[in-house]
């Protein structure tokens, strides 16, 4: 009995921490990571290294409260909160369309939609930021 209630409070325990918050910092550092995944895939020709890159992008935790709380107090308007909430959407699309486009063997379109998903980041930044 009390190995079963040992178990059981053990699993509690390990599914209660696999709630954890995901953290910006390493949410965004996968992200960059998955990115010049995706680009060593197109370079070197290897489809496999996109595809797990696209993985993330397009599953990646939802971050966007985390955005907003991170922003400096003047860049937290509705029209940030907005853009915030549009651009996790743009990504994750523009992820499945890299995966979509390399699965039917069209390197040169999801090259296309992976262009399109790095000038987005790239735009969030620069707003986040105040470039």
């Amino acid at each position: 009995m009390k190995k079963i209630l040992a178990l059981v409070l053990a699993l509690s325990f390990v599914s209660f921490a696999g709630e954890k918050k995901a953290n910006l910092k390493d949410v965004m550092l996968k992200m960059e990571e998955s990115t010049i995944k995706i680009l060593k895939g197109f370079l070197r020709n290897q489809p496999n290294l996109i595809l797990e890159g696209a993985e993330y992008i397009k599953n990646h935790p939802d971050i966007t409260q985390q955005v907003l709380e991170y922003a400096k107090p003047e860049r937290r308007t509705e029209g940030f909160k907005k853009y915030t909430a549009e651009f996790d959407k743009f990504v994750r699309e523009e992820a499945s369309k890299i995966e979509k486009y390399i699965k039917n063997g069209n390197k040169a379109k999801a090259s296309e939609y992976f262009a399109q998903m790095l000038d987005r980041c790239n735009g969030c930044h620069a707003v986040f930021r105040g470039w």
